[in-house]
């Protein structure tokens, strides 16, 4: 389900960060997440988990309107940013730096796209944020500035996903329709950017992107597309599961454990699974009554362990939990249909995308 938003000299460091070289995962038996979607009751939603299991609203002060909010990223157990849709004008960037006990907007009309769509955060100070007409900012100073940092040749391109390794590497990802897909990589901070995998993006949009290192990036998009590299982006190769190629619904979000050890989610309930590099999937079988939602997003604690977020895509959006202690070979639903469309799942240690 590929996103449509409602009308509603450069100094940085240079550390690449893994998700193999993260902090690592939080204890899987005390699991802080963070959930956000489309508006509630005129507000925007965040939901937040310090079980694992239950959901609850939080963020009730923001006092944002009709925001419909899709990406979330923690960098640490206490810092949490938010991006999507548009509000007042211009694209919705927030940050909590307390657990999400308060939030602050960030960034101002001049600074930001008219639609923010993805946001990778590295640390409390900086984070790099994708969007609308050909969008790509980043910031080192928490939000306070942004700085775009897009090449004016894409223009027209929406990139739904971004994803730093660093303050000066990015893959970014997105397209002109569903037809038209690009994957773009900077390792100077955007001064100049790579164009990837062309040849498998004909017809092709992409949705999300994601790096487990500087050698091993997947990205997903329409057409149930699945695509990776595992030598930084020289060589590139179509892993989609067999019998999903040549359709035209959309694999919308990913998360790695391991180099080879991947989840994909997809349209109409699919989840999908595998442990050698995309070279064979596990087709996982979802609750009874999953298969009318788009499944948007996952964020996985280990191979055992994930949650996946999704929305049934009509008329007022529908939205899904999906959860996970045995690998996928059960999921059981933790939403009880209370909220509406959810897009973004983030705990802290796992892979963004």
């Amino acid at each position: 389900m590929k996103l449509t938003v409602p009308t509603a000299v450069l100094v940085l460091m240079s550390l690449t960060v893994s998700c193999g070289d993260s902090t690592g995962p939080v204890p899987s038996e005390y699991p802080t997440g963070w959930i956000v979607g489309d508006p509630a009751s005129g507000q925007a939603t965040i939901l937040h988990t310090e079980d694992g299991s239950v959901w609850n609203f939080q963020g009730d002060s923001l006092n944002i309107s009709s925001a419909q909010l899709t990406s979330v990223h923690s960098a640490g157990e206490k810092v949490v940013w938010v991006a999507g849709g548009a509000s007042d004008g211009y694209g919705l960037v927030l940050r909590s730096t307390d657990g999400g006990e308060s939030w602050t907007r960030l960034g101002s009309q001049v600074q930001l796209p008219a639609a923010t769509l993805c946001i990778s955060p590295l640390d409390s100070q900086t984070a790099w944020l994708s969007g609308m007409d050909n969008s790509i900012c980043w910031t080192n100073d928490g939000g306070e500035n942004w700085q775009k940092v897009s090449d004016p040749s894409y223009a027209g391109v929406q990139w739904d996903g971004i994803h730093a390794l660093s303050a000066t590497e990015v893959w970014a990802c997105g397209g002109i329709g569903n037809t038209d897909g690009y994957l773009i990589h900077t390792t100077d901070g955007g001064n100049s950017w790579t164009s990837h995998a062309d040849s498998l993006l004909q017809g092709y949009s992409l949705i999300t992107v994601t790096a487990w290192d500087q050698e091993n990036i997947w990205a997903v998009g329409h057409g149930y597309t699945v695509i990776k590299t595992t030598d930084g982006g020289n060589s590139w190769e179509d892993v989609s599961p067999d019998s999903m190629q040549g359709q035209t619904n959309d694999a919308n979000g990913i998360t790695l454990m391991s180099p080879d050890d991947a989840w994909v989610v997809m349209d109409y309930g699919n989840i999908w699974k595998t442990s050698d590099g995309g070279v064979s999937w596990t087709k996982q079988t979802l609750p009874s009554g999953s298969g009318g939602y788009f499944i948007l997003r996952i964020s996985a604690l280990d191979t055992s362990t994930a949650w996946a977020t999704g929305s049934s895509g009509f008329g007022t959006p529908e939205g899904i939990i999906l959860h996970t202690e045995d690998g996928g070979s059960s999921w059981t639903r933790q939403d009880g249909g209370a909220f509406n469309g959810l897009w973004g799942v983030s705990f802290p240690g796992d892979c963004p995308n």
